[in-house]
């Protein structure tokens, strides 16, 4: 009986460490895109042994990189369309820039990232740009494009903040974000 119980508690302890997302791949495995997660979370050191807070809170600044980054781009390419595309343009990176507005405080509040992302998502927010890029204007694989790292990332963003429970004054303490040469 006493070994049965002890294996009840290994068990009970090793799905413990399953279910606080110490695994980046078992993390990763519901978003949207699974090896860019892990390749994203991976980047920084905290996220072995991060529970599933911290890896949210880790997307999240992985987050608001990839969006300050799209957001200087998509006005560069505003000011190369001369046809009435411009205000799609603008649009757009108005959307990113209020993205990585939001998102790029030192201390990540998941109560208002997840507000966030409801907005957005009742927004229908694409996080890319595609529409307002000129016709056969070159549609490479960078941030504004369709599956590109904004979109990617916004995608496992969401889905890692929505399955942790936070109440409105929740905070996590800082951790530092991937470097941008990660992404």
């Amino acid at each position: 009986m006493r070994a049965f119980s002890l294996s009840l508690l290994f068990l009970g302890a090793a799905s413990l460490v399953d279910a606080t997302g110490g695994n980046v791949k078992a993390a990763c495995a519901d978003t949207p895109y699974p090896e860019y997660c892990v390749t994203v979370l991976s980047a920084c050191p905290k996220s072995k042994s991060a529970d599933a807070f911290a890896l949210a809170e880790i997307a999240v600044h992985a987050a608001a990189n990839t969006s300050t980054k799209a957001a200087t781009l998509a006005r560069s390419e505003e000011k190369g369309i001369k046809d009435g595309m411009w205000w799609c343009m603008d649009h757009c990176a108005a959307d990113i820039e209020d993205a990585a507005a939001r998102l790029s405080h030192h201390n990540v509040r998941l109560a208002d990232v997840r507000s966030f992302i409801a907005r957005t998502e009742s927004d229908s927010v694409m996080w890319n740009c595609d529409e307002c890029r000129q016709e056969g204007a070159s549609k490479k694989n960078d941030l504004l494009s369709k599956d590109g790292d904004l979109e990617k990332i916004m995608g496992v963003m969401s889905a890692l903040v929505k399955r942790v429970r936070v109440t409105k004054g929740t905070t996590a303490p800082p951790v530092k974000a991937p470097t941008p040469s990660a992404y």
